[in-house]
């Protein structure tokens, strides 16, 4: 038979919550008939998500609202669907239920029979139900309140540091005890999002019916010889039955046309796992690029368990051939350097379970619009859904995936061997579930801690990132060269400060900026508006920040001349500015080993005052166009000094070119124009000019006098034959003159000593 795969996801679903006194350490089926509402739910989802549709809870979202949505935690949730399987009376069927994604402790049953109790957000539960598959059935899942959360597994020296670190970084949690699960640490709040502990069915739950054989899991693992490529493909076969049957594994074209490859084997398969091995020769592959260096092509991987002509179970998988290595800090695909040009990725939604492919669709091609070619999902969010990889995949974009592990400053992760394993079971899942994505690039283990504090738990997510020999394995972030360079924002320092970063690696920094006016008003009450009120705070803005850095960009309108909308403007400048100076510094250090430079952050998981250069709501701030401008493969930058300039100054400048292509730009122009606010123009030509391949150079210097006015800008223009290959643009009156002040030296003295090692 061809295996059947139905999907339970959908509004067939009811939410209710548990009668009062229920025990949360012990779910029973007799709990249903005591639930006094039900409601209508949505899988793929969230507890709160569904009270929200029903008019149970405010808008979390809106002004304050969010500490009136917490009372959910103190409760278990039941979810509950009908189900119509009938398995054909002696055909041999197998039905298996798989929950991909429940967060975060659940009891499954089905018709009363109790199949399990879990723990963890990530790894999916597989059920065999086959003998329960006889008609009519009733699928019941308890989710346990968030306020009974695991919290014994932190030693008494941890739990004490724990809370003293929560005392003293308050932005990041109100939650000690955050440490003892492997929950995405975001939702016990962050300083871009505030404390909401989701429970649910977050990601999707499916029916699978096969013969009486079921393919567990398929590992595709290509390796290089020279031009060659053999694919050692990996299958774990769940058996109930001694039997004798035949393995055919297929590779075809998914993006492109070809015969299929095709290798046969035969086995004796025995009750319960077999594991199988093949190999195959890969003639002229065709490999999987970043959009930037090539196609990202995929093939289609088909694996059948055959008996005679009868197919007992079939299932295929998207992969990718490709290449990956880390060369110090030098990210290499498939042998050729790829500069790492992105942002930090954080959940689209704080309630994960809401988001759809088409959010992820809408995001990542914003991503790809604007000239990145690798996000860093960072560790204190998710392994994604599915749909988010597979787009990657197709648009050609790299992951540097990190598992969901993030900040112990003062603190440190437990070393009980309760947590140390259910990290490792956790850490497998996910390795598990993304390995055939050949566009995550790495796994890691997480952001901001110290990996010499927290040892035990470095080697526990080691020990499950090797398991996929195909792809670097990093101990955190930062480490070891990489940077998080937050002396810009939280220290005070001007934006110049970054161009005195010599990181080999730069995978956060950035300024937070407002989203635009008509942003805020959908989520701050029209009293809080301005000046800004209490819900700013609440939906994370670093007010004084925000006043230092976007005063600059003020000008001569201050204290109460000053508008929303130019407020607004000013931050959103400000934004901009820094990110220039600190993605061209980084960039032109590739000619001295940078690997690449990743903005914090993307997105934003709720409409917040933060770093995004999305907001909630998909509206691009001024950053994003900058952002795709020096994001562009190809580079004109001017380094000039960062200064306030007036009439009858001099404007020296090295004009740089980076070039991120594997090809010779030969035969170029290059034109650099001084413009005044008046339009008066002052070029400056290089013709025939030959840009290497791979390479950042001096392409120029360049003096003027500034002439009278003011308003100026340097614009650059490099065309090839007449085509404009890359532009990019200065304003000379973009000048931040502020000292750090007291805030960088206390960054200095009080937290750099513990950013991670």
């Amino acid at each position: 038979m061809t295996r059947r795969r139905v999907t339970l996801n959908g509004a067939e679903w009811r939410l209710g919550q548990a009668p009062p006194g229920a025990d949360p350490a012990r779910a029973t089926w007799e709990e249903l008939d005591r639930v006094e509402e039900w409601l209508p739910a949505v899988v793929p989802g969230d507890v709160r998500a569904d009270l929200l549709r029903a008019g149970r809870l405010p808008d979390p979202a809106r002004g304050p609202q969010n500490k009136l949505a917490q009372w959910p935690d103190d409760h278990c949730w039941w979810l509950v669907r009908d189900l119509n399987l009938a398995l054909s009376p002696g055909s041999g069927e197998r039905a298996h239920l798989i929950l991909h994604g429940v967060d975060y402790v659940s009891d499954l049953f089905v018709d009363g029979r109790h199949l399990g109790r879990h723990e963890g957000m990530f790894s999916p539960q597989l059920y065999d139900i086959t003998d329960l598959a006889t008609g009519e059935s009733r699928l019941a899942v308890r989710i346990a309140g968030s306020r009974w959360l695991p919290s014994g597994r932190s030693s008494r020296w941890e739990k004490m540091l724990n809370h003293l670190e929560t005392l003293t970084v308050r932005s990041l949690s109100r939650f000690p005890h955050r440490r003892d699960t492997l929950k995405c640490q975001m939702g016990f709040g962050w300083d871009f999002s505030p404390p909401l502990r989701t429970m649910g069915l977050w990601d999707d739950v499916t029916l699978v019916v096969s013969d009486d054989v079921l393919i567990r899991t398929i590992a595709a693992r290509p390796s290089f010889a020279g031009a060659g490529v053999t694919l050692a493909v990996e299958v774990e076969i769940d058996a109930r039955l001694p039997r004798p049957a035949r393995i055919r594994i297929s590779l075809a074209g998914e993006t492109f046309a070809g015969e299929p490859l095709v290798v046969e084997n035969a086995v004796e398969l025995t009750p319960g796992s077999n594991p199988y091995h093949a190999e195959m020769a890969v003639p002229q592959p065709r490999l999987w690029w970043p959009w930037d260096h090539g196609r990202p092509d995929l093939y289609r991987l088909t694996v059948e368990v055959l008996e005679g002509d009868r197919v007992l179970d079939c299932c295929d998988d998207l992969i990718g051939l490709r290449q990956v290595e880390l060369d110090g800090w030098t990210l290499r695909v498939n042998g050729r350097r790829v500069y790492a040009r992105g942002a930090n990725w954080v959940p689209a939604d704080r309630l994960p379970g809401r988001v759809r492919e088409a959010d992820y669709r809408q995001l990542l091609t914003l991503a790809r619009e604007a000239n990145m070619n690798m996000l860093r999902v960072w560790g204190g969010g998710l392994r994604e859904k599915r749909a988010f990889y597979e787009l990657c995949d197709r648009l050609g974009i790299l992951l540097w995936q990190e598992f969901p592990v993030a900040c112990a400053f003062v603190a440190r992760f437990p070393r009980s061997p309760e947590y140390l394993r259910l990290v490792e079971t956790e850490a497998r899942a996910i390795v598990c579930c993304l390995q055939n994505h050949p566009s995550v690039a790495l796994w890691c283990g997480g952001n901001e801690f110290s990996p010499r504090r927290n040892r035990p738990l470095v080697e526990a997510l080691e020990r499950a990132a090797v398991s996929d020999p195909t792809r670097p394995f990093l101990p955190a972030s930062p480490h070891s060269g990489d940077s998080h360079n937050w002396q810009v924002w939280h220290g005070y320092a001007a934006p110049a400060a970054y161009r005195r970063d010599t990181a080999r690696f730069a995978s956060e920094f950035g300024l937070q900026a407002t989203p635009s006016a008509a942003a805020l008003r959908r989520f701050i009450p029209e009293g809080e508006l301005w000046p800004p009120g209490p819900s700013w705070s609440s939906h994370k803005a670093g007010l004084k920040k925000l006043e230092r850095y976007a005063r600059p960009f003020l000008g001569t309108r201050q204290g109460r001349g000053v508008s929303l909308d130019d407020f607004c403007q000013a931050s959103q400048r400000a934004q901009a500015h820094g990110l220039q100076i600190a993605i061209e510094h980084y960039r032109r250090r590739k000619a001295e080993g940078c690997g690449g430079a990743l903005v914090w952050q993307l997105n934003e998981p709720w409409p917040a005052i933060s770093w995004a250069l999305i907001d909630f709501y998909r509206e691009p701030k001024l950053a994003y166009d900058l952002v795709r401008r020096v994001f562009n493969p190809v580079l004109i930058s001017a380094n000039y000094a960062l200064r306030r300039y007036c009439a009858g100054d001099p404007l020296s400048a090295e004009v740089w070119i980076v070039n991120d292509g594997e090809d010779l730009l030969s035969d170029c122009r290059l034109e650099v124009t001084l413009l005044d606010g008046a339009g008066q123009a002052v070029s400056h030509l290089i013709d025939r000019l030959d840009v290497a391949a791979d390479s950042a150079e001096i392409a120029g210097h360049l003096c003027w006098t500034l002439p009278e006015g003011d308003g100026w800008r340097l614009v650059c223009r490099l065309e090839q034959q007449g085509k404009l290959v890359t532009e990019n643009a200065y304003d000379l009156a973009a000048h931040d003159g502020l000292g750090p002040g007291l805030g960088l030296r206390l960054w200095q003295l009080l937290i750099s000593p513990f950013m991670p090692d």
